[in-house]
C-alpha cells in the first residue's frame, strides 16, 4: 500500500499467492484422518481469518485511506485496523488471534457483534437494524458469519457506501452485496470478489488479488435496486 516500496509490495503478492496455492489453505485434509467436525471447523476458521488478514493489505481508499494514487499521510502511532466479526462464528478464537498484529504499521483490534438472532426486542422480534450499527460503521473490515445469511438484506444496504471491506463465506453473499466471498474448492479456501460492491465503497483492490480471485462479479442486486431508484 502507500509508503511501501514496489519490492515490498512486489514481495508481499509473491507470499500471498504462495500462501494461496500450497498446503497451509488446505482445510479439509491433513496428516491425520479422521479428522472430528469441530476440528475441521477450527482449522477451517483459521484459514478464513488468516485471509482477511491477507486482504488488509491489498486494499486502499474507503475506511482504509487514500486511494486514486494519492500520496498517504504519516502513520498515526494510535492508529488501528478495527476488523469486526458479525454473528455466531463455529471458531471465535480463529478472529482472535488477529489481535496484535499490524497492516502497514497499523495495529489490527478485533471486536464482536452478536448476530441478528440475538439481539431480538423484548417481543422477540428481529429488528431491520442492527442495535449496534453505529459501533459496526467504524470497523475498516466485517466478517459476517454463516449465521447472518438470513439477514443479509438488512445489513448489506445500509453498510454499502461506508468505506467498508465486507467479507462472508456463504454462498450468494455477492449477489446480496458483499464485497469478498470465501468458498472452499477441492478441500481450499478460495475467495470471489464483487467489483460493484467494492466501487459503493469506494474500495480499491489491488489487480494482483483479482488476478487470484476464482471469479469476479460486477453486477449485483444492490446496484440493481439503486438503478431502479429503491
Amino acid at each position: 500500500m502507500h509508503g511501501l516500496s514496489s519490492h515490498n509490495r512486489s514481495a508481499g503478492r509473491r507470499r500471498f499467492a504462495r500462501f494461496l496455492a500450497w498446503g497451509v489453505i488446505l482445510v479439509l485434509a491433513g496428516p491425520r484422518a479422521p479428522l472430528y467436525a469441530q476440528e475441521i471447523s477450527d482449522r477451517e476458521y483459521k484459514v478464513k481469518a488468516a485471509f482477511v488478514y491477507n486482504f488488509l493489505k491489498f486494499v486502499v481508499g474507503g475506511r482504509f485511506g487514500p486511494g486514486d494514487g494519492q500520496a498517504g499521510a504519516a502513520v498515526d502511532p494510535n492508529a488501528v485496523i478495527l476488523v469486526g466479526v458479525i454473528g455466531k462464528i463455529p471458531a471465535q478464537e480463529s478472529f482472535a488471534e488477529l489481535r496484535g498484529k499490524s497492516v502497514q504499521n497499523k495495529r489490527v483490534q478485533v471486536r464482536f457483534f452478536q448476530g441478528f438472532e440475538e439481539v431480538r426486542d423484548v417481543e422477540q422480534k428481529i429488528p431491520d437494524v442492527h442495535p449496534q450499527m453505529q459501533q459496526i460503521r467504524r470497523c475498516h473490515v466485517l466478517f459476517l458469519c454463516p449465521s447472518e445469511k438470513p439477514f443479509l438484506g438488512r445489513i448489506l444496504p445500509a453498510l454499502q457506501k461506508d468505506g467498508i471491506l465486507v467479507v462472508g463465506d456463504t454462498p450468494g453473499f455477492l449477489e446480496a452485496g458483499g464485497t469478498i466471498n470465501l468458498v472452499i474448492e477441492d478441500k481450499k479456501v478460495r475467495f470471489e470478489i464483487n467489483t460493484a460492491a467494492a466501487a459503493r465503497a469506494k474500495l480499491q483492490i489491488r489487480s494482483s488479488l483479482l488476478r487470484l480471485a476464482l471469479r469476479t462479479l460486477e453486477h449485483d442486486s444492490l446496484e440493481r435496486r439503486d438503478d431502479e431508484g429503491r
